[in-house]
């Protein structure tokens, strides 16, 4: 199978390339989920062989080990495999490493010279810090979202933040799908449940979440509004995702729950019987969030609140992924807990910084508005529905709820505002490098802003 890039690949490929050469040594690199990662960072491992260096490319899950193999051998790159039963070839010069097995084994395993952490936004864990530390290669990171749970950047680990390609972009040029988004009424309150360490905590949401008639809407709703399509079911824990699809079931559609715990043999087979469509809710908990790839995938139904906005993304995107053999798709999202009201829609454009800000980003309750007609999550200035025609009347008593909201939610948006107007204002050299220095972006940001606003290019200061 032959692989090439598209072009946005071949341009972020280049600007990491461009921040090694400048002398960084750890350097963040984002694209949305579905921009193609893998491919592009097995291109740079393969080159980096190709020229004579070692090169570690590590991931955190099994189902991730097999998929980046795969991709690592259309590529036509041979790399051994550091896991659990698989055999110990390190004298190849690419390794695909878990984890996990990898810690256990840093004294036995050669020094990689480039290290390549993909879900990039796990690597302030202690486990991650103590394989980069043992070594000090020169590491690249990739991540969807360049941040830990609860908002905070990355800059303690990284020195450099270099930004690919935006969800509407890719989505404009046909790489990825477009999508509807649907939140139902939701029978969950977050106000009613404690946040603990940047999360709600997990038995409290499973109390609110386990209902009959909670799980009886999600089952209700999915035949309503994504009936016979393959969806994945996001659920809070184990117990959870086993009532899902025991009411799927039920229902008499063919639905199996999975987890971290699942026998890896029944796993395996589960996700191949989803692909081949003999599942249709393939219903897990803490598994499918991060690289998980079924372009024929058509829907995701978000039935775990969470306030991570990192996990919010992962999931919800899960669907669009394109797929050649359905150009015209468009994913399907069931948002059963509101989670669209705490993080926007999964095309929204992020201010990604490596910097901690506290407090970034609170409760988006004002920012996107329901059809009540066919739940359809629209901005919250939509008059006219235009998927059905639902017409929007203003009610005094509604405006002034949703005023007080507005007032309680400013923080975040002004903050956001603020930040696209800093960039907007921006004339000089001097003021684009600061904004850049203060947010961890390379200077390839400067370049491209500077060839936007018609800068002087003989006031450019050479990085």
């Amino acid at each position: 199978m032959a692989i090439t890039l598209r072009g946005y690949q071949e341009q972020l490929i280049d600007d990491i390339a461009y921040e090694f050469n400048q002398g960084r040594t750890r350097v963040c690199a984002v694209a949305p989920c579905g921009a193609g990662k893998t491919v592009m960072t097995g291109w740079m491992a393969r080159a980096a062989s190709l020229n004579q260096k070692r090169v570690l490319f590590m991931v955190h899950r099994q189902e991730l080990i097999d998929q980046t193999s795969r991709t690592f051998s259309d590529l036509g790159i041979r790399h051994g495999i550091i896991a659990a039963k698989s055999p110990r070839e390190y004298d190849l010069p690419v390794q695909l490493a878990s984890v996990q097995t990898l810690v256990r084994r840093l004294p036995e395993v050669p020094r990689p010279d480039f290290l390549i952490c993909d879900e990039c936004h796990h690597i302030v864990a202690g486990t991650y810090r103590k394989i980069i530390d043992y070594w000090r290669p020169q590491v690249l990171g990739v991540t969807a979202t360049p941040e830990r749970l609860g908002g905070q950047g990355l800059g303690d680990v990284f020195e450099s933040l270099v930004l690919g390609a935006t969800v509407k972009d890719l989505i404009k040029w046909g790489n990825l799908s477009p999508f509807d988004y649907y939140a139902p009424p939701s029978k969950f309150n977050p106000a009613e449940v404690r946040v603990r360490f940047g999360e709600f905590v997990q038995k409290e949401v499973f109390d609110k979440v386990n209902t009959a008639d909670v799980i009886g809407d999600v089952v209700k709703y999915y035949r309503q509004l994504a009936s016979g399509k393959r969806a994945i079911c996001y659920c809070v824990n184990r117990a959870h995702s086993e009532h899902i699809a025991a009411i799927f079931n039920r229902a008499g559609i063919p639905a199996m729950h999975v987890d971290g715990e699942t026998n890896p043999a029944i796993r395996k087979q589960a996700i191949e019987d989803f692909r081949n469509d003999k599942i249709k809710i393939l219903s897990n908990a803490e598994l499918f969030g991060e690289g998980f790839d079924v372009p024929s995938m058509e829907a995701v139904i978000l039935a775990r609140p969470t306030a991570s906005l990192t996990l919010y993304i992962q999931q919800a995107m899960r669907a669009m992924r394109h797929d050649d053999d359905n150009p015209n798709k468009r994913a399907i999202i069931i948002d059963h807990v509101g989670n669209v009201f705490r993080h926007g829609m999964p095309d929204e454009d992020h201010e990604w910084s490596l910097e901690t800000v506290k407090k970034r980003r609170q409760e988006r309750t004002a920012a996107i508005k329901v059809c009540p007609a066919c739940f359809q999550a629209l901005p919250s200035a939509t008059r006219v529905c235009p998927y059905c025609g639902h017409i929007f009347i203003p009610e005094k008593e509604v405006k002034a709820a949703e005023g007080k909201l507005i007032k309680i939610n400013s923080v975040d948006v002004e903050t956001r505002k603020q930040r696209r107007m800093e960039v907007g204002k921006a004339r000089t050299v001097p003021e684009l490098e600061r904004i850049a220095r203060e947010r961890g972006y390379s200077m390839r940001w400067v370049t491209r802003q500077i060839e936007i606003k018609h800068i002087n290019r003989e006031m450019v200061v050479n990085v």
